[in-house]
């Protein structure tokens, strides 16, 4: 490298090392006409000098422009050279802050507001990064719907291709002041790793009279949007005439597609009904009894096979654990009992209960007030 210029000398002592400029900040290109191209590694700013040019306009426009790679390079020492493939060095963009604001902003369910608040700021300015700029809270809400529309397509493609059942429950919640009815839908499953999932799917709402055709047209287009509508294990609702209303309204469009049918619930000790006590059935004999055929078909005549129920039953099955998990032992012996464990893991799935509707209505209740935006469209 050609010894430095007179200009750049005369305050070189003032500015970090020359190297670098070079070695982190830019880069610079001899040109065929003697002209030397520099380019900041941070944007698309390019330079023209001549051989003998001093570097103050150049570590000008790092310190202005770029002043967090700055700190990085001067006070951590963290330069180019040690990233790699698998461990890149921390670059700080506004867009990946106001994402991961919003996100935590959702976790820990925090108001809008959290990203103006002045000791959050100075916090991240003073402790984590001095680039970081405060977020309004009409920046962090369009942030939040960006996040929740790329969730939605997610969860939507993943049930498009999802290929076993699930079971779906429901409940309306009126606000504290009577307005608005809010319809809150939660979809129940076992996954792959033979764990419980529940997601919510809408929570809308719902200003109709509360009849079984009215809720039941909300619920189809909920079904249909979610490509859940084939297939539907169990409906779980709070109310027990609405249940079985649904139920038929379910079967005039979706019965030609499933072969379900529907126990009467039976009554409780004191006289009650639970809307949780019903069971869809037929569905589950129906896979059995057709994989078993395919698998007796395919077997040799000579063989003395058994239906995988009959091996089930016939088999000396002890659970020694203290804290036995009916999950775990599905995945243990789902190579075992194939069909069999595609019926547990419905039964698995099935929702007993409105808790994960109920807790869906708590977190949306805290927005559901007068001094903050309503959820009404």
């Amino acid at each position: 490298m050609p010894p430095p210029s007179d200009e750049f000398d005369a305050d070189e002592e003032e500015k970090p090392l020359k190297s670098d400029l070079f070695r982190v900040h830019m880069k610079k290109i001899e040109l065929d006409d003697g002209t030397i191209k520099i380019m900041c590694n941070y944007c698309p700013k390019t330079y023209k000098a001549s051989k003998s040019f001093g570097y103050g306009t150049y570590w000008n426009h790092v310190k202005i422009n770029h002043p967090s790679e700055l700190v990085k390079a001067s006070n951590q020492g963290q330069i180019s050279m040690y990233g790699t493939s698998t461990n890149q060095l921390f670059h700080y963009t506004s867009e990946k802050n106001k994402e991961e604001l919003a996100t935590m902003v959702a976790v820990e369910r925090l108001p809008f507001s959290f990203g103006e608040k002045v000791g959050f700021v100075n916090y991240c300015q003073t402790a984590l990064n001095p680039a970081m700029q405060r977020v309004p809270r009409v920046t962090l809400t369009c942030a939040l719907f960006s996040i929740y529309k790329k969730e939605k397509h997610k969860l939507k493609s993943f049930f498009f291709q999802y290929q076993d059942r699930v079971s779906v429950c429901a409940d309306i919640l009126t606000d504290n002041f009577g307005s608005h009815h809010y319809m809150g839908v939660t979809c129940h499953y076992i996954d792959n790793n033979w764990n419980m999932q529940k997601r919510i799917i809408a929570f809308r709402v719902f200003d109709e009279s509360h009849t079984a055709h009215n809720i039941f047209r909300h619920l189809k287009i909920i079904f249909e949007e979610f490509h859940i509508q084939n297939k539907i294990f169990a409906i779980g609702f709070d109310n027990t005439t609405l249940l079985y209303e649904l139920y038929d309204e379910y079967l005039k469009i979706y019965g030609p597609f499933l072969n379900m049918s529907v126990s009467q619930p039976q009554s409780t000790s004191d006289g009650t009904t639970s809307s949780s006590q019903f069971k869809l059935k037929g569905l589950g004999d129906r896979l059995f009894f057709q994989r078993a055929k395919k698998l007796r078909s395919s077997s040799s005549s000579s063989s003395n096979s058994h239906s995988e129920l009959d091996q089930f039953l016939e088999a000396n099955h002890v659970f020694l654990e203290d804290k036995f998990s009916i999950q775990g032992w599905w995945k243990d012996y789902e190579q075992e009992y194939p069909i069999l464990a595609i019926i547990a893991k419905q039964i698995l799935g099935t929702t007993v209960s409105t808790v994960a509707v109920e807790q869906e209505f708590s977190a949306c209740g805290n927005i559901l007030e007068s001094r903050r935006s309503v959820l009404c469209p």
